[in-house]
């Protein structure tokens, strides 16, 4: 039977650059992913004409989130908050209990959520996890948000890999080999053109470091894609040449067994 498995990111690039080849490998198998943005990234820019209009940079960003579930088939769904305004409220908690609930079957909901640690370097990372944190337990609360029915067993919930280490080093409990997804995270990152190739490269000093033509962009981001999960292979695995990405189970979500995790991640390495 196929997994619901539900990965929330604060903007709509940040499921795919952390865990895209997970996902892809979810798909692969069969399971059904839905990918939501809590943001609609509409700050993520220095372009003058987003500066003046960020509804204008949100829409393209919705485009490009909505291109790359597609490279995979996944479901995408923004919250549409506002980039950079993202706060710890009662009507964003209960958005959030909506949003996990409404996912899958009636009153089951996902099988697995998938988010950052609450300890992420961005403010709207960390508020992302955290209503996700706080909505946990409220999922199988009847008596909150009435509208949506239930779940009737909590999710489990995960974090993707992260190099923070105030408030707890990141703890690698499932490995993914994400080698044969390789291609398919850098094409899903590809479609972030704004942040990607425009955005990030500038907030990092590396602009001039992008290249030019579509083609020699996917090749870019497929080098640093790879170069990335190589790396976590040799911190996970101690492995050369093995290339993975690396999750968090959290005691906020149901827990399971070795065998229970295996059913949620049997392509782990």
């Amino acid at each position: 039977m196929p997994l619901e498995v539900m990965c929330i990111g604060a903007h709509p690039d940040d499921v795919e650059g952390s865990m895209g080849g997970t996902a892809s490998l979810f798909r692969k198998r069969g399971d059904h992913v839905t990918i939501i943005s809590v943001t609609d990234g509409g700050k993520g820019h220095y372009f003058e004409e987003y500066i003046n209009n960020p509804e204008a940079l949100a829409h393209r960003r919705l485009l490009e989130a909505q291109a790359a579930s597609k490279i995979i088939g996944a479901n995408y769904h923004t919250m549409g908050i506002s980039d950079g305004e993202l706060y710890i409220n009662a009507a964003n908690t209960e958005e959030m209990i909506r949003v996990i609930r409404s996912c899958g079957e009636r009153g089951r909901g996902p099988e697995l959520v998938i988010t950052n640690r609450p300890n992420d370097y961005h403010r709207d990372h960390r508020y992302t996890a955290q209503l996700v944190l706080d909505a946990s337990y409220m999922l199988t609360v009847p008596a909150i948000c009435p509208d949506v029915q239930a779940l009737s067993r909590m999710p489990v919930i995960a974090y993707w890999q992260d190099d923070f280490n105030e408030g707890g080093a990141f703890r690698a409990d499932v490995v993914i080999d994400i080698e044969i997804a390789l291609e398919a995270k850098a094409r899903m990152t590809s479609c972030h053109q704004s942040q990607y190739f425009e955005w990030l490269p500038f907030n990092s000093l590396t602009l001039d470091e992008v290249p030019s033509c579509d083609e020699d962009r996917y090749k870019y981001r497929l080098s640093a894609v790879a170069e990335r999960a190589q790396l976590l292979g040799q911190r996970y695995m101690n492995r050369p040449n093995t290339f993975v990405e690396a999750f968090q189970i959290s005691e906020y979500g149901r827990q399971c067994n070795g065998d229970e995790l295996s059913d949620l991640f049997p392509m782990q390495g």
